[in-house]
């Protein structure tokens, strides 16, 4: 079995060790090791990569996964390399240490996050991942209010402030059962607990199997950056360490910018964009007002035969209005459809004194439309262009 350097020593970033196997598999070349410093895909982690260098070569580690049974504690690792290496081959191997330091930056926030989590509100985490690229996210079994949120957020950087130590510890079986911490598993195999703080009053203990700091003031920062609702629980996305400082870098530059170009200082920007989203309502009613009345006009004038369609973006209110008109001073069905032919079309339809429901049948045969409503007026959506519109209307619409 290969041994785990990661477990003992996270912070190793290079080891010499000796290439125990080398085999292909699905058209992949994988190598086991002696010792290892790369910790493989498991926990909801990816695998470490790196390079193994050997007389004057350079091989590239581009993944670990577990083989064996895990549930009777036999599993070995194997990783994934771009070319063959000979079994016995003595190989110096170098870790991609920014890419490790981050995820246990995250992970080691995660570990904290969850803990208080479980301390301070009796909720359980049943779901985390941890991505290069995405925020992490975990899952908790329970609903967390906006206000439980900000709690546990300035709780979560106390820890971080107060920089607790993080260790690892191997229990025997005897010794697990009388213990208490989260993510308890049954395998036949060691269980590996990572705690958090003093062991008389830890701030959390978790069966865990990946690397961690070992320190929470190496973490630096949390940031809890949004939260949802999920199946009875939270979801909540944040970031620690690096990342963490990059997105609030990120976004306060953003922020100066904004403020930057409406000549104002920071702290006006939210007051200046709701005073913007105020003005641009009543712009919006205006030009809706304007356009009603313009299509409305011209209805009056008789310029229109069949129904009204317009690329212009009507509102709910303005297209019921406007098919009021149309019933006003048109014989049988009409209606008033709104969109372009890239997009489709909303419409609004029926007839004075007829079923519009009978019109509503005809447009989903022939048009494919969608929409219901009643005897008085149908409403829904249809992908046609507007020349097939007007040549439904001619052929179908006429005379009924």
């Amino acid at each position: 079995m290969t041994e785990k350097i990661y477990e003992k020593n996270s912070f190793k970033k290079k080891l010499t060790t000796t290439v125990t196997d080398s085999f292909s598999e699905g058209g992949k070349q994988f190598v086991k090791l002696k010792e290892t410093i790369f910790f493989p895909e498991e926990g909801g982690q990816y695998a470490d990569t790196g390079c193994l260098e050997f007389s004057g070569k350079s091989v590239r580690v581009i993944n670990g996964e577990l083989i064996g049974n895990a549930s009777e504690g036999e599993t070995d690792i194997r990783y994934e390399v771009d070319s063959p290496v000979d079994p016995g081959t003595e190989v110096k191997c170098i870790l991609d240490w920014d890419k490790r330091l981050d995820r246990m930056e995250n992970h080691s926030g995660e570990h904290i996050l969850s803990g208080l989590i479980h301390n301070m509100f009796g909720y359980n985490n049943i779901g985390f991942h941890l991505s290069d690229d995405e925020p992490v996210t975990l899952v908790c079994d329970g609903k967390l209010s906006k206000e439980q949120i900000g709690i546990l957020e300035r709780k979560a950087n106390e820890a971080v402030r107060d920089s607790l130590s993080i260790t690892d510890s191997y229990p025997s079986k005897e010794e697990l059962g009388n213990l208490s911490y989260r993510s308890k598993i049954d395998i036949a195999g060691q269980v590996r607990l990572i705690t958090i703080g003093d062991e008389a009053e830890p701030l959390d203990v978790c069966a865990c199997c990946a690397p961690h700091v070992a320190y929470t003031g190496m973490i630096g920062i949390i940031k809890i950056l949004s939260s949802a609702s999920v199946k009875g629980g939270t979801q909540l996305a944040f970031l620690c360490g690096r990342r963490a400082f990059e997105y609030i870098d990120h976004n306060l530059e953003l922020l100066k910018n904004l403020a930057d170009s409406f000549s104002t200082n920071q702290e006006n920007v939210p007051e200046l964009v709701e005073k913007l989203r105020e003005e641009n309502r009543s712009l919006k009613e205006k030009l809706s007002s304007s356009l009603q009345k313009t299509i409305l006009d011209s209805v009056r004038s008789g310029e229109h035969e069949g129904p009204v369609i317009t690329d212009l973006e009507l509102s709910p209110a303005d297209m019921k209005n406007i098919f009021n008109e149309l019933t006003e001073v048109t014989d049988g069905y009409t209606g008033v459809f709104s969109g372009s032919d890239e997009k489709g079309y909303v419409y609004y339809a029926g007839g004075k004194n007829l079923d519009a429901r009978k019109l509503g049948e005809l447009m989903r045969d022939k048009m494919s439309a969608k929409g219901g409503g009643s005897s008085e007026m149908i409403q829904g959506r249809t992908t046609e262009t507007c020349a097939r519109i007007m040549e439904f209307w001619k052929n179908e619409c006429q005379n009924r």
